[in-house]
């Protein structure tokens, strides 16, 4: 199963399409192993990502229960937007403030800057 699911998390085509709703349905440790394997893909193709999977496991918990609907889109979509918008999405040569900008939009590029820096604020 672990298997399938990381094959579906990066083929090029989405297929299977492996959802939000398919990560929920697994259990805690199988979903940070998900996660894991995920950061490690994006590791053997030159992306580091420096936050563990137990982290954005909370993440993506959280950001499924304030939005269920979305538990039916594609889970790399979901983790992948979460990942840069703690710009945690490190490739050498790639400018993550022009990443976020290009993959969230030019409205929640600006609400994550403004979140980004409030939290930075209170710390």
């Amino acid at each position: 199963m672990l298997l399938v699911c990381a094959t579906a998390l990066y083929a090029a085509e989405p297929t299977p399409h492996f959802s939000g709703q398919d990560y929920l349905n697994l259990s805690y440790q199988k979903r940070a192993e998900v996660i894991a394997s995920f950061i490690e893909h994006g590791k053997n193709r030159g992306i580091t990502i420096s936050k563990g999977p137990v982290l954005y496991c909370r993440k993506l918990d959280i950001f499924y229960a304030k939005h269920p609907d979305y538990a039916k889109e594609a889970l790399f979509t979901v983790l992948k937007t979460l990942i840069i918008m703690k710009y945690d999405w490190d490739k050498k040569g790639l400018d993550k403030d022009l990443l976020a900008r290009k993959w969230l939009g030019e409205e929640l590029y600006q609400t994550n800057k403004f979140r980004i820096g409030v939290e930075a604020a209170s710390h």
